[in-house]
């Protein structure tokens, strides 16, 4: 998979709106399928909000895909300083704890996300790999050369959030 050139120009001005909706305390408004974490710039230290697509919840965390992968700026910022504060929906929870999933239950996750979310997906996979159609075989080909990561916010007794 070749990793996407990261936005710029409308693309990237669409990608700030769940910013600041967050920053408005009006986060709710995504309903579950957006939440926001805060992180420091890793050189700069200047503080980041980005807003993250919820591919599914289970089991008190949320995946995400990175889009860009390694390369993304927040995952960069994250692997280099952590999680500030995550803020889903009218919650804000003071850190969280992420790992990036191995393969196998990286497809587990894009096939639960198909499942649960099918038009999302069948529009949103093929943007992520090039031909994507569904199959196993592609869907343990993005599993293996993508990047998704699991947050866990910090203190969270929230139980399941098994909700989308």
């Amino acid at each position: 998979m070749t990793a996407k050139a990261p936005p710029s120009g409308l693309t990237k001005l669409g990608f700030k709106i769940p910013m600041w909706l967050y920053r408005a305390h009006l986060g709710f408004l995504f309903g579950g399928r957006v939440f926001a974490v805060v992180h420091h710039g890793r050189k700069s230290g200047k503080r980041y909000v980005s807003g993250l697509e919820v591919l599914i919840r289970r089991d008190g965390e949320l995946f995400v895909f990175s889009a860009w992968g390694t390369r993304a700026d927040w995952f960069r910022n994250i692997e280099a300083g952590g999680v500030d504060e995550l803020w889903d929906g009218r919650e804000r929870y003071p850190g969280a704890t992420f790992r990036v999933l191995e393969p196998d239950e990286a497809d587990n996750v894009i096939a639960a996300y198909e499942q649960q979310h099918p038009r999302t997906a069948a529009r949103t996979l093929p943007r992520m790999l090039e031909g994507y159609d569904g199959s196993e075989a592609n869907r343990r080909r993005l599993a293996e050369d993508g990047t998704i990561v699991a947050f866990r916010p910090a203190e969270s007794d929230r139980g399941s959030t098994d909700r989308s």
